[in-house]
């Protein structure tokens, strides 16, 4: 049982560390440096922030599962 609830923690966890790195290349996108690809970096935290948003509703769903 342990197991199944560490294999259905998987998911979240990578999507979590995807999102973050989104997050982190996005924001790095946005110094001066790197000014012409600030669009780019727009789009890091679109992302991101969709991968979040489909973490929320994953553990919304599970919620609704009965619990043991």
């Amino acid at each position: 049982m342990n197991s199944e609830i560490a294999q259905h923690q998987q998911l979240p966890n990578l999507l979590g560390l995807l999102s973050s790195l989104f997050f982190f290349f996005g924001s790095l996108l946005f110094l001066p440096a790197f000014a012409s690809y600030a669009t780019v970096g727009v789009w890091c935290f679109v992302m991101g922030s969709l991968i979040m948003f489909i973490i929320y509703v994953m553990s919304m769903k599970n919620t609704g599962k009965k619990r043991v």
